[in-house]
């Protein structure tokens, strides 16, 4: 055999092994990008069913007669269902923040009126809330694993620059 034939033989198996590692990452990088944003819409499901609960307390409290301040009100109002859709978002952050805010400051309320924990509507409104905090925190957990995972598929030291040439970005964990 020439040196040229071993150096050419040599050259193929390098590009071959190349394009296989290649072809494995992309694999990983789409499926993990596949994952990770139906763990993204699950999260947006879970926030908004939690607004809703949060808006049928408010309502349950108002009709038992329970003076509700105006800024809590306020904040409700201003909390919209459309930020929920970007969790890498500042109004993700905002709006989730809020959520939490909001269902502590009505807990403190609710247990200053013993009678609340009659009312069904209001009992199950308040687990509802307590389950959705649950779910949306084993779905952050899976998403954020899934972002590990996408991230690190696409900086894999042998393809990276291939995905850094085609601009795909990072993704944020969530907390």
């Amino acid at each position: 055999m020439e040196p040229y034939e071993i150096v050419i033989i040599v050259i193929a198996s390098i590009i071959g092994l190349w394009l296989l590692l290649f072809f494995v990452d992309l694999i990983f990088v789409l499926g993990f990008f596949r994952i990770f944003k139906k763990h993204k819409k699950a999260i947006t499901v879970v926030l908004y069913t939690k607004l809703e609960n949060m808006r049928k307390l408010f309502s349950v409290m108002k009709q038992s007669g329970i003076k509700i301040d105006d800024r809590l009100v306020k904040i409700l109002n201003e909390v919209n269902e459309n930020d929920f859709a970007d969790p890498s978002s500042a109004e993700f952050d905002k709006s989730k923040n809020a959520l939490s805010y909001l269902k502590d400051e009505i807990m403190f309320l609710a247990n200053q009126y013993p009678d609340l924990n009659s009312n069904i509507d209001f009992i199950q409104a308040k687990n509802n809330i307590s389950e959705s905090d649950l779910i949306y925190r084993n779905n952050v957990t899976m998403y954020n694993a899934d972002v590990l995972g996408y991230n690190y598929w696409i900086s894999f030291v042998p393809c990276g620059f291939v995905f850094k040439l085609f601009k795909l970005k990072k993704k944020q964990i969530i907390s």
